[in-house]
């Protein structure tokens, strides 16, 4: 009893955490996903890469891009051609 009690609450905490962290995911993902190209996959790599908002990511030179991981050429041009800068 005394350890399905500790296991209960151990379940329970755990839930709080990994739905708070889902939640702020989620949040950080809307903003940068309003950028042709960037998926709520990808996403994580470009916050991660130090690239939190949609202005920074389209301040970036295409050096700086190429180095996030899943960023190709083709998502550069993309995003280029998007905002009229080729």
């Amino acid at each position: 009893m005394f350890i399905q009690k500790i296991l209960l609450n151990a379940k329970k905490s755990l839930s709080i955490i990994f739905n708070k962290q889902k939640r702020e995911q989620s949040d950080r993902c809307e903003n940068l996903t309003s950028i042709p190209g960037i998926g709520t996959k990808n996403c994580n790599n470009f916050y991660e890469a130090g690239y939190m908002t949609p202005e920074a990511i389209i301040s970036a030179s295409d050096e700086e891009l190429l180095t996030i991981p899943g960023v190709g050429i083709s998502f550069v041009k993309k995003l280029r051609k998007t905002l009229g800068r080729v």
